[in-house]
């Protein structure tokens, strides 16, 4: 058997083990802490290969592995089939079809939006950044119609966030183990980070892989506080995840 494939199933068995003490989204998130942060950890274009590394991570891959892990109860059969409902669209394994914008992914794994509609900011997102990007580096394995498609789909949509000022009341609605995304200005692209909510000690705090520390972490600060020393973030959208039985 593959090395990888080995050590990638030693690792699902000590979650399955775990799952007899029906651990939360947190608790298993927070079985990666320590593990490194690597950048741009799937495929840059076609063929499309399933990235299945618990080994290190990006902001996105350690949220979609927390997950998978979380719908396939640890079993390592059905990991696989999880990682790609959360990560492709129609579980294709496909680049066209990967959620390359995560409201994307959350709008189609039917995550709601938790928002304070008294307090809420909607800024219009055309989700052009990708193509764009993509046809000055001239990639020729990638099929843009198909790109494009789903980014006028998604720029369709009303994107709402809180504003970093509105902050305070979102807070009470927040449940630990839901999932932010950090908006950026930039209306070409909705997020620059992701990362997960926990709530301790009434301090809603930030577990996520970190590019500056370069390593999975539980922020000490604050959210409201690692907002503040984030100033390119203009705001969060916070989704709930919800697992079916």
């Amino acid at each position: 058997m593959d090395q990888r494939k080995i050590v990638l199933f030693g690792l699902l068995f000590c979650f399955s083990s775990s799952f007899a003490q029906n651990p939360s989204l947190v608790d298993i998130g927070k079985r990666f802490l320590g593990k490194p942060y690597r950048a741009n950890m799937l495929s840059v274009g076609n063929p499309e290969a399933l990235i299945t590394s618990l080994d290190a991570f990006d902001c996105v891959t350690f949220l979609e592995n927390s997950l998978a892990i979380t719908y396939s109860n640890g079993v390592d059969s059905l990991y696989l089939k999880a990682l790609k409902h959360v990560r492709y669209a129609g579980d294709s394994v496909q680049y066209e079809k990967r959620f390359h914008y995560f409201s994307d992914a959350m709008h189609s794994l039917g995550f709601p939006l938790i928002i304070d509609p008294k307090h809420s900011t909607t800024q219009i997102k055309d989700f052009s950044f990708l193509t764009t990007y993509l046809k000055k580096n001239s990639n020729q394995s990638i099929d843009f119609n198909l790109l494009a498609n789903r980014e006028q789909k998604l720029a369709k949509r009303a994107f709402q966030f809180t504003a970093v000022a509105d902050l305070p009341s979102l807070l009470s609605l927040v449940q630990s183990g839901d999932l932010v995304a950090f908006v950026t200005k930039n209306p070409h692209l909705d997020f620059l980070h992701t990362g997960m909510l926990v709530s301790e000690r009434n301090v809603i705090r930030l577990l996520h892989a970190s590019q500056d520390k370069k390593q999975v972490v539980l922020s000490k600060e604050s959210l409201e506080a690692y907002l503040k020393s984030h100033p390119k973030f203009i705001g969060i959208c916070v989704f709930r995840p919800i697992f079916k039985e």
